[in-house]
C-alpha cells in the first residue's frame, strides 16, 4: 500500500524494511489560548476532534465519559461548523492518526494511556 511504501523511507532514503531507525523531534509550546478557546471558524487541537469522531467502542475503551459525546459536549472543544479538512472527515483522520501511531508501536495499552492523557 502507499502508506506501507511511504513508511519504508527516511529522509528520502529507502530502507530495507520498515523498522524505525531514526527520527527527529521538534519542540512546540502549547498555546494556552488555543486550548481554552478559539476564534470563530477555528478549532483547537485536531486530535480532540478526531478522538470525538472515533468509533464508540474505541471511545469507551479510552474513557467511559466519551461515549455518546460530540464536540458540543466539551466546553474547550466547543461547537464547530467544520466537518472536513482537505477532503477528510475527523473520523477518517482519526483512523490515519491511529495507524501512524501504530507504526511507532503506540497501540493497545500505550495508545489507551496516551488517549486518556488527552481526555483528562
Amino acid at each position: 500500500t502507499t502508506a506501507a511504501a511511504a513508511a519504508c523511507y527516511y529522509s528520502g532514503k529507502a530502507l530495507p524494511d520498515c523498522r524505525l531507525v531514526g527520527s527527529t523531534c521538534e519542540t512546540y509550546l502549547l498555546e494556552k489560548s488555543r486550548v481554552v478557546g478559539h476564534d470563530e471558524n477555528e478549532r483547537t487541537y485536531h486530535v480532540f476532534y478526531q478522538l470525538l469522531a472515533a468509533p464508540e467502542d474505541a471511545k469507551r475503551e479510552f474513557w467511559e465519559k466519551l461515549v455518546n459525546t460530540s464536540c458540543e459536549s466539551f466546553r474547550y472543544v466547543g461547537s464547530t461548523t467544520t466537518t472536513m479538512i482537505e477532503g477528510k472527515t475527523d473520523a477518517q483522520r482519526w483512523e490515519t492518526t491511529r495507524q501512524a501511531l501504530e507504526l511507532l508501536q503506540v497501540k493497545d495499552e500505550r495508545l489507551k494511556t496516551l488517549m486518556r492523557a488527552v481526555c483528562v
